[in-house]
């Protein structure tokens, strides 16, 4: 009994120095994660030019990247208020821009603006994103305009779609809507092999999936760990290991072909509801950085990043022209080339633009608009 008891002493001292050293190594871990918040790469970007406002806009960018789940598109963020930052309590980033006081049209007309980060406006205050320059191009011109700024992070063209549905059912109707993709689709299609998903479906399945079942409460207690910093740090290493996805030729081709196609069918019932409802809609295939020609030494470690993506981006691009020459012609603008000539440095990492990049990107817009809005009248 002395010999078992001396046993099962030892026992419990291991197992209370490895307890120990554990809650030790995961508080070092937490408390590093604190403390050592890695500066975002783009506040080095030369498009920025050393602007002082850069490293703090950064800061605010990560503190209201908090998202909450929505229904049916899965995320949004929360309500936020900063310097160069502020989102409504719809989840909205705000707009700003200056009334021209002689405006030529007086009724107020509403434009609701779809898309991702880009049309967000990472990287840009609030006063240069898309949205809010195409607002003041359009004042400037005399329009008596509201624009609103669906854009979220992460968004493909089909959760914009049920984003917008949900705001008819609740008779929040425009005047016309502008639709500005591409890279979201992309890369969600090339992330997952399947084309027209969300970003990172996996990662729903599988959360779905540790919630049902016999093995419930041992998947349960995965996801529990998983948020632990020490496994956050493992996993960290863990993703280094993890070998970029490659497609042979005939799988490109494939797979650009069901993305293109899924995009333009998105197109096809979008515009259906313009009779319905009264609305007009302009769609926009975005640039990203394997279009422009002239790229800055930043922009050049940028593209050497995302290397493994360009030509799926590029057989994409290629299915999406051949759609508009055979009949999408007049609905979707394929924008990517915008940047092709442009010699200044404007792109923050492979597809987020700087605030002068908007600025050309709006004002493009805002000429469709324009023109789309002066065809209504007559």
């Amino acid at each position: 009994m002395r010999k078992l008891f001396i046993f099962l002493k030892n026992i419990w001292i291991i197992l209370g120095i490895t307890l120990l050293m554990l809650v030790l190594i995961e508080a070092g871990f937490s408390v590093y994660y604190h403390f050592h918040q890695t500066q975002d790469s783009r506040v080095t970007a030369d498009c920025y030019s050393g602007a002082d406002w850069v490293a703090k806009y950064y800061e605010e960018f990560n503190e209201c990247s908090v998202e909450h789940w929505t229904p049916y598109v899965y995320w949004s963020r929360n309500p936020y208020t900063g310097n160069y930052i502020n989102i409504d309590d719809d989840g909205l980033r705000r707009t700003v821009f200056k009334t021209d006081s002689k405006v030529k049209v007086k009724k107020q007309l509403r434009i609701f603006m779809f898309g991702g980060s880009t049309l967000w406006g990472t990287g840009a205050r609030d006063e240069f994103t898309i949205p809010s320059l195409v607002g003041s191009e359009l004042s400037e011109k005399g329009f008596n305009v509201e624009v609103l700024n669906f854009g979220e992070t992460g968004y493909v063209n089909s959760q914009e779609l049920i984003r917008f549905y949900t705001e008819l059912r609740k008779n929040n109707l425009p005047d016309l809507v502008v639709f500005y993709d591409g890279v979201n689709d992309v890369f969600s299609a090339y992330q997952q092999g399947i084309a027209g998903n969300p970003q990172n479906e996996f990662n729903r399945e599988r959360e779905f999936n540790a919630t049902k079942g016999k093995k419930k409460s041992s998947r349960v207690l995965i996801e529990s760990l998983m948020t632990l910093s020490s496994a956050r740090f493992l996993t960290g290493l863990i993703k280094r290991e993890i070998k970029i996805k490659q497609y042979t030729e005939q799988e490109t081709d494939e797979l650009a072909g069901e993305t293109s196609a899924i995009y333009f069918e998105n197109v096809k019932l979008i515009s259906s509801l313009e009779p319905e409802y009264g609305f007009k809609t302009l769609f926009y295939w975005q640039p990203i950085i394997f279009n422009k020609q002239s790229l800055t030494r930043y922009e050049q470690q940028e593209i050497e990043k995302v290397d493994y993506i360009k030509q799926f981006a590029a057989t994409v691009r290629e299915k999406i022209r051949e759609n508009l020459i055979s009949g999408y012609s007049g609905k979707v603008q394929d924008i990517s080339d915008i940047f092709k000539n442009l010699k200044e440095p404007v792109f923050t990492d492979f597809c987020h633009i700087s605030e002068y990049g908007n600025s050309l990107v709006a004002q493009r817009i805002a000429t469709d608009i324009e023109i789309a809005l002066n065809n209504q009248e007559n």
